[in-house]
């Protein structure tokens, strides 16, 4: 089913898109450096697994690789929305500049960058399903 996926991505996106979605992947995966310090990082975890098999099931059901942004619509909003609350709010931020270790500064750069990346690929699938409902895509 994944080489399926893959197969069908790797015909339907451009370049630039199999580089952002390496690049979402290795932002995802290096919560596993975090995971076992930090609530978030097991959430951003549980987030990928999540999405890994919404994605299956997306997949199974419309065959559209355009309509995988749905998963991440389900998924990464409420994510999103909670790294906001628990550690990018400015009283999250100042407990966590209580302990500024090289490992905390480094937990706080990866979750800037997840978020951003997140936000960044919220805009564009809801563009895709937007080009897909409109018989675009």
């Amino acid at each position: 089913m994944l080489d399926d996926i893959n197969a069908a991505m790797e015909v339907g996106t451009s370049d630039a898109v199999k580089v952002w979605m390496n690049w979402m992947s290795i932002v995802f995966i290096a919560s596993l450096i975090f995971v076992w310090k930090y609530k978030p990082a097991r959430w951003v975890l549980a987030a990928l697994i999540a999405t890994m098999i919404g994605a299956v099931i997306v997949w199974t059901l419309t065959r559209n690789i355009h309509l995988l942004g749905i998963v991440h619509l389900i998924v990464w909003l409420p994510l999103a929305i909670y790294l906001w609350k628990s550690v990018l709010s400015n009283s999250a931020k100042t407990s966590l500049a209580e302990s500024p270790s090289l490992y905390d500064r480094s937990f706080f750069i990866w979750i800037c960058l997840l978020f951003a990346t997140i936000v960044i690929s919220l805009i564009f699938d809801v563009r895709d399903i937007f080009l897909v409902m409109q018989g675009m895509k």
